[in-house]
C-alpha cells in the first residue's frame, strides 16, 4: 500500500517546484517551453509521478529565478528521492510535506500528548509558546493554524480530509499560558467539538502517561495508512515503510479506544 504514495522527498520536490513556478506567475506550458521540455513531462514532475535530476531542478529554478534558498532545499530533495523514510533536518520541507500528504489522504490522526496541535492553537496561544523561546520560529510561522482550520471547516471544498485530534490530558493543563490565554483556547477547542467533520477527543493521563508515546500523525486513504509524521524540535521525521506505518496505526487505534469525549463539558 506504501508503495503506491511517492516517496517522501519527491512528494516535496513536486510541490515546491509547483510553488515556485507559481509565486512567478508563469504558466506551465511557458515555462516548458523556457527550459526545453514537453509539458506533460514538466507536469509529471510538479505532480510527483516523475522525479528530475538535481541538475533539471536546478535549471528549472535559475530560469525562474528563484531565491538560492530555495534552490538548495529542492535540488537536495531531488538528491534524496529514493529515501523512504525523510529525516527534515530543517523544518523547511516539513510545510510542504504535510500539505501534499493531506491532499492525498482521506483521514488524518493526530495525536497530541502534551500541548495543543498547531492546528487548533489560537493566536494567543502559539505567542505565548514562541514566547518561552524553546521554540524555532523560523520553522513555526506557517504551520498550520487555528484560523485555517475553521477557515475549511466553514469553507469546504469537499476534498479536505476528516481529522481526528486525540489530545493528553497535560495538554489542558494551563502551564505554557496564562489564565485568560489558555481558557480562550479550551473555549476554541470545546467550540471545535461539536463540528461534525472532525473529531477532538481526550486521552486521560491515567491511561497514557506523558512521555510514553511522541507526537504522530497519521495519514490515510482508502488503501488504508501510508505515511507518518513524528515532529523534532525543528521539523519533522517521515515514515512510510509499510511496517513501521502499520505500527503507528495500532498505537493510533489503541488511543482512539482509551480517549472520552464528554470530557470537555
Amino acid at each position: 500500500m506504501t508503495d503506491r504514495v511517492p516517496r517522501p522527498a519527491v512528494i516535496a520536490l513536486a510541490g515546491g517546484l509547483r510553488d515556485a513556478r507559481n509565486r512567478r506567475g508563469v504558466g506551465l506550458r511557458r515555462l516548458a517551453d523556457m527550459v526545453n521540455l514537453r509539458p506533460g513531462v514538466l507536469s509529471s514532475f510538479e505532480l510527483g509521478n516523475r522525479t528530475p535530476p538535481d541538475t533539471t531542478v536546478a535549471h528549472i529554478l535559475g530560469v525562474l529565478r528563484s531565491p538560492t534558498t530555495v534552490c538548495d532545499q529542492l535540488v537536495d530533495l531531488a538528491r534524496r528521492a529514493r529515501e523512504r523514510d525523510f529525516i527534515d533536518h530543517t523544518g523547511h520541507a516539513e510545510n510542504l510535506l504535510r500539505a501534499a500528504y493531506e491532499q492525498r489522504s482521506t483521514q488524518v490522526f493526530d495525536w497530541s500528548p502534551t500541548l495543543f496541535p498547531e492546528a487548533l492553537q489560537t493566536v494567543e496561544y502559539a505567542r505565548a509558546l514562541r514566547d518561552t523561546g524553546l521554540v524555532d520560529v523560523g520553522t513555526s510561522a506557517n504551520r498550520r493554524s487555528l484560523a485555517l482550520t475553521v477557515q475549511e471547516l466553514t469553507s469546504p471544498s469537499g476534498t479536505e480530509p476528516r481529522r481526528t485530534y486525540l489530545i493528553g490530558e497535560a495538554a489542558t493543563r494551563p502551564d505554557s499560558s496564562s489564565a485568560g490565554e489558555f481558557s480562550a483556547q479550551l473555549d476554541a477547542v470545546i467550540a471545535l467539538t461539536r463540528h461534525p467533520h472532525m473529531s477532538i477527543r481526550l486521552v486521560p493521563s491515567a491511561v497514557c502517561p506523558p512521555g510514553l508515546v511522541e507526537r504522530f500523525t497519521l495519514y490515510e486513504n482508502r488503501a488504508g495508512a501510508f505515511a507518518v509524521a513524528v515532529p523534532h524540535h525543528r521539523g519533522a521525521v517521515f515514515l512510510t515503510h509499510g511496517d513501521t506505518v502499520t505500527a503507528y496505526k495500532k498505537t493510533a487505534k489503541s488511543l482512539q479506544r482509551r480517549a472520552t469525549d464528554n470530557a470537555w463539558c
